[in-house]
C-alpha cells in the first residue's frame, strides 16, 4: 500500500467518551498520520471531558495508551486538535485548560468549512 498523498486531510468529530472509542480515535489517527495523511481532531463534550481529564494516559492492558498515539501523531506534523467552543466553554476544567489542551477553539462555521474541504469526515 502507498502512503496518502500530501493533499489528503481527514477531518475526525470526535465525541464519545468511552475508552475503547478514544483509544480507537488515537489509533486511528496515529496510523493515518503515519501514511502521510493530515488529520484535524476536533473535541466535543465527553471526549473532550476525557482529553482534559488525564483519561487518556491510562494503557490499561493495551501496549500504548491514546495519549500516547496521538504524541506519535502529533511527532508526524500531521495532526491537528481542535475543541468545539460549546464544549469547550461548558467544559468542567475550565476554557483556559482546554486552551492548553488543543491548538485552537472553534465554532460550527469552521468545523463545517473543514468538513467540506477534507478528503474524509468521520465522526467517532
Amino acid at each position: 500500500m502507498n502512503a496518502a498523498s500530501a493533499s489528503e486531510e481527514w477531518i475526525v468529530l470526535v465525541h464519545r467518551g468511552e475508552e475503547d472509542s478514544l483509544y480507537e480515535a488515537a489509533a486511528m489517527a496515529a496510523s493515518a498520520t503515519s501514511l502521510g495523511l493530515s488529520v484535524t481532531l476536533v473535541w466535543f463534550d465527553a471526549a473532550l471531558e476525557a482529553l482534559l481529564s488525564g483519561r487518556l494516559e491510562e494503557a490499561g492492558s493495551r501496549p500504548a495508551s491514546a495519549a500516547e498515539l496521538l504524541a506519535a501523531a502529533r511527532e508526524t506534523g500531521r495532526l491537528r486538535s481542535l475543541a468545539c467552543s460549546a464544549s469547550a466553554v461548558n467544559a468542567r476544567a475550565g476554557i483556559e485548560r482546554v486552551r492548553t489542551a488543543v491548538d485552537d477553539i472553534v465554532g460550527w462555521p469552521t468545523v463545517i468549512s473543514l468538513m467540506r474541504s477534507a478528503s474524509r469526515a468521520l465522526v467517532w
